[in-house]
């Protein structure tokens, strides 16, 4: 495959409809300019019945790395979507797996308006059950131990939660854990997202760093 290092198109992707970039933008410009080819992925968890426009502007970024000649990767948070991600007031009702998959139907088929699963460079489509759901309380001890309890409650919404007395259940720090761990399971190089995903996101930056280090 052919990666393009066209600076206008990587302009494009740097600049058009980004707010932040991690860990900042020219470690992004220099790695799209490398010539190697980068997997990128934009998780989705399904907890409603259609892709929504906060959805479809992650998508045209996607794309536009996808046009590049990078991987891209649609990942389907159908086990994540199980707790949701925490929200700022109380914790999310859970939903059952039967829900969860009927929410995603459409998802493939909508995202496909935007990003390619054909052709030379087509988009993967995968589902984070497929190494969450096979995890022992082995592994989960493992994943948990590295993060603190300080760590998540740099999370604003854990932080108000805390302060104004409301619980946060123990399963709702592993949100983030789970995120992150979806990068490591991907082995991804990056990932797209919105802003209220900064911290989940970060997280997986963590932990691909962390496994990084345990190879060395």
């Amino acid at each position: 495959m052919n990666i393009s290092t066209d600076k206008k198109m990587i302009d494009m992707v740097v600049t058009r409809g980004v707010e932040r970039i991690f860990p900042n933008e020219d470690f992004l410009r220099s790695r799209l300019g490398s010539g190697e080819q980068l997997t990128i992925y934009l998780g989705i968890d399904p907890t409603g019945p259609t892709l929504h426009m906060g959805h479809m502007v992650a998508l045209t970024k996607l794309a536009q790395i996808q046009n590049l000649g990078h991987k891209i990767i649609l990942l389907i948070g159908d086990f994540t979507a199980r707790i949701g991600d925490p929200d700022k007031k109380e914790a999310r009702k859970q939903l059952t797996h039967k829900e969860i998959l009927d929410n995603c139907k459409l998802y493939k088929g909508q995202a496909a308006s935007v990003i390619n699963f054909e052709g030379e460079n087509p988009a993967e489509l995968k589902f984070n059950n497929d190494w969450l759901g096979k995890m022992d309380f082995a592994d989960v001890l493992n994943l948990a131990s590295q993060m603190t309890v300080q760590r998540m409650l740099d999370r604003d919404m854990f932080r108000k939660r805390v302060d104004a007395g409301t619980p946060v259940y123990i399963h709702e720090f592993m949100y983030p854990l789970m995120q992150g761990y979806d990068s490591v399971a991907m082995n991804v190089d990056g990932e797209v997202g919105g802003n209220d995903q900064t911290f989940n996101m970060l997280v997986g930056r963590d932990l691909l760093k962390n496994t990084d280090e345990a190879k060395e």
